[in-house]
């Protein structure tokens, strides 16, 4: 699978609004590769994202980073003394004492100056490197399904290291490198005060060993889980009345619930009794073949999963 294929599956199985960004850090005596443009202007490195995300194909050496605290943690140049220290960000009121702030420094992922030359950024499918880790500008229901397809791809959950300091050069590019994980960032003050990441965007850095099979579980997720989420199936009926609230009966408490279930239209296949959480459905032989009935409808939640679960929309649920 190249990187165009795998673009394709990202963009039209997420609906992703903005390219996927592959990242290199320039190794020394890397040359540089074809059709990579140095901006004209420096530009911070979560900045030089944002114009990747655009369809641009950048070459930043150090000259052109315009952020030094983000170019020292990339490697790219030594970090000033006022940075290492601590000292800036008591200055600027980011921090409220120096302890804080040298913890804060300590903890975060960053490599070593001088071990790269420069970083290289480039929509995915326009990529002419081999990217050390591919950046996702997204939405929190987006980044759910990536964490869903690599779960789908080898059982795990995923343990994510951020924070709102340094977030684009040291959670999106130094630490999945260094871990070889995904990772997430929501941003800091500068990646959000100077780019024009949306308010409801986050980033996920994905390194690029993961995204192949990333895009086969996506695949795979795509057929029904994904569709199904974004219809809402397991939303109430009765939901934008009564909001999380369930109806209550006049002077008797909460409402029973009635469960209809259409013999005609069920194909046997058992999910909505798999899937009840509290039993309340079982399968019976019926004109010589497996339906569903309600044999515990006072135990019935409203959850509305079996509903859900039908793909012939065979079952309602109704309140008494």
């Amino acid at each position: 699978m190249d990187y165009q294929e795998m673009m394709k599956i990202f963009k039209e199985t997420l609906s992703l609004r903005w390219d996927p960004v592959a990242v290199r850090m320039m190794r020394p005596g890397e040359e540089r590769p074809p059709q990579m443009i140095e901006p004209p202007v420096p530009l911070r490195h979560c900045q030089s994202i944002i114009t990747a995300r655009r369809g641009n194909c950048l070459y930043m050496p150090p000259r052109s980073h315009a952020c030094p605290d983000g170019s020292g943690i990339l490697g790219l140049v030594e970090m000033s003394d006022k940075l290492r220290s601590g000292d800036l960000y008591l200055l600027f009121k980011k921090m409220p004492n120096i302890e804080t702030a040298q913890k804060m420094i300590s903890s975060r992922s960053e490599f070593k100056a001088g071990s790269y030359e420069a970083t290289l950024l480039a929509p995915l499918d326009k990529a002419t490197f081999e990217p050390d880790v591919v950046v996702f500008t997204i939405w929190p229901e987006q980044a759910m399904w990536l964490c869903c397809a690599q779960t789908y791809h080898n059982g795990e959950r995923q343990s994510f290291k951020t924070s709102g300091f340094n977030s684009t050069c040291a959670d999106l590019i130094v630490q999945p490198m260094n871990t070889g994980e995904m990772n997430i960032s929501f941003g800091c003050y500068g990646a959000r005060a100077s780019s024009e990441i949306d308010d409801f965007e986050l980033y996920l850095s994905v390194p690029t060993h993961l995204l192949e099979p990333m895009a086969q579980s996506l695949q795979k997720l795509a057929q029904k889980s994904i569709p199904e989420e974004r219809k809402k199936i397991y939303l109430h009926p009765v939901m934008d009345k009564i909001g999380s609230r369930r109806p209550e009966s006049k002077g008797e408490g909460t409402a029973r619930v009635e469960i209809f279930i259409d013999s005609d239209q069920c194909l046997g296949d058992g999910l909505c009794v798999d899937f009840c959480p509290t039993g309340v459905l079982e399968m019976v032989e019926k004109d010589g073949r497996k339906v569903a009935i309600a044999v515990h409808t006072e135990a019935c939640s409203a959850c509305y999963t079996c509903v859900g679960q039908c793909s012939e929309k065979a079952i309602q649920l109704s309140y008494l």
